[in-house]
């Protein structure tokens, strides 16, 4: 290739990979909303891996990649004093997929969470709180952190939602408590464990047949 072709078609590549780099929201790690994919056991649910990847930042957290071996093997969710509002949505979370929402709606479910404090300004406390959008919500469950990995449970209530319902308005909040300055946890899985199906539902159910 001639030079007067070959430099301005380098140029015009390098401009490309930078004003992608500077793109908003190219350090979200999104990478889509957790699914059971072509599974059809949707008694438990685990996120972890590369899946981690599912993360969405929210607020004004910051949110980090930590790999292994070319894989991720945590997520570290570092935030400052005051940056995070109370709504689960403004947090970092887990949005779930459609299938998912569906088989939850109406069951009593166990969310699993597998952390510790962060390496740098390693947080005491983390809360948790699972988002059924208009339905309602757990509320912040709080968590007192061990020096290194521990699991962490609480259940909930999933609201029964009818067929013409919004969808996809689930998601799993999860940030660290910030008395001061910034503090950071460190995630290695989540679970989500479905128990049994509630009350109200197989009443709502029954009611509508």
């Amino acid at each position: 290739m001639k030079d007067y072709l070959f430099f301005p078609l380098v140029f015009a590549a390098a401009l490309a990979i930078i004003a992608a780099a500077a793109l908003p929201g190219q350090n979200r790690m999104s990478c889509g909303s957790v699914s059971g994919g072509a599974s059809l056991d949707y008694s438990s649910i685990t996120v972890a891996g590369d899946d981690l990847c599912r993360l969405e930042v929210g607020g004004e957290a910051r949110v980090t990649q930590i790999r292994t071996d070319d894989a991720i093997s945590s997520v570290e969710i570092k935030a400052s004093s005051g940056a995070l509002g109370d709504r689960p949505d403004r947090n970092p979370h887990f949005r779930l997929a459609e299938d998912i929402e569906r088989q939850f709606s109406g069951f009593r479910i166990r969310v699993t969470i597998e952390a510790k404090p962060g390496l740098d300004g390693g947080a005491l406390a983390f809360e948790a709180n699972y988002s059924a959008g208009p339905e309602g919500n757990s509320g912040w469950q709080r968590f007192n952190l061990m020096p290194d990995y521990e699991t962490f449970s609480f259940t909930y209530d999933v609201p029964f939602k009818p067929l013409d319902a919004e969808n996809g308005v689930d998601y799993l909040a999860i940030r660290p408590i910030v008395p001061e300055k910034d503090r950071s946890i460190e995630i290695r899985s989540v679970t989500f464990d479905r128990l049994r199906q509630i009350e109200t539902a197989s009443l709502n159910a029954q009611s509508s047949s």
